[in-house]
């Protein structure tokens, strides 16, 4: 294959099966570009390295926010500056970068949106992309908003992603505010 995608949330998670599989690769000459999702938390010099002797193409980062006080909420265990900081280690060994932003996480506010927008011009990430929060069956936040969960399709045609919580900005309003992220990072 000319490029691999691993399908893997946090590909990075298990830093010794990482450095493991990397050594492998590395003994069989195997070096097909791909890319990757991981967190900020889990990447360190070590694994960056090694994520560029294994032909990482791009690295996905799930940033969700520039604000930590959303991160917080959201029970990220996520800090902005080291995202921040991970973004720059990566791009300095030829990595590409990408963030997953997620707006609309209850209790967002416009400061919060203006802290994502300042996040991302320090950051500078290579592309960056959007989502509206939707809340997933058994997690924290479903439980959060659940007596606001709008269904607008029938349960069978409907995915996680087609549900709405009442109470916040339009889909408009989220539109707006990528378009803003975007006029203002100029990637």
């Amino acid at each position: 294959p000319d490029q691999l995608w691993y399908a893997d949330d946090v590909f990075t998670i298990h830093p010794r099966w990482f450095l493991q599989y990397a050594e492998e690769l590395k003994k069989r000459h195997l070096r097909i570009p791909f890319e990757c999702i991981s967190r900020a938390d889990r990447l360190n010099e070590r694994i960056i390295d090694a994520l560029a002797e294994m032909a990482c193409d791009r690295l996905w980062i799930g940033a969700e926010s520039g604000s930590q006080r959303i991160l917080d909420a959201m029970q990220r265990k996520a800090n902005v500056e080291d995202v921040q900081r991970k973004t720059k280690m990566l791009q300095a060994r030829g990595i590409s970068v990408g963030m997953f932003i997620m707006l609309g996480y209850d209790g967002e506010e416009l400061s919060d949106i203006e802290a994502t927008v300042e996040h991302l011009k320090r950051a500078n990430p290579d592309v960056f992309l959007t989502t509206v929060a939707y809340p997933i069956k058994g997690t924290k936040y479903y439980q959060a908003v659940e007596d606001r969960i709008a269904a607008h399709l029938d349960w069978a045609a409907r995915t996680d992603r087609d549900l709405s919580v009442t109470g916040r900005h339009s889909k408009r309003f989220y539109d707006h505010a990528t378009r803003w992220m975007v006029n203002e990072v100029n990637l």
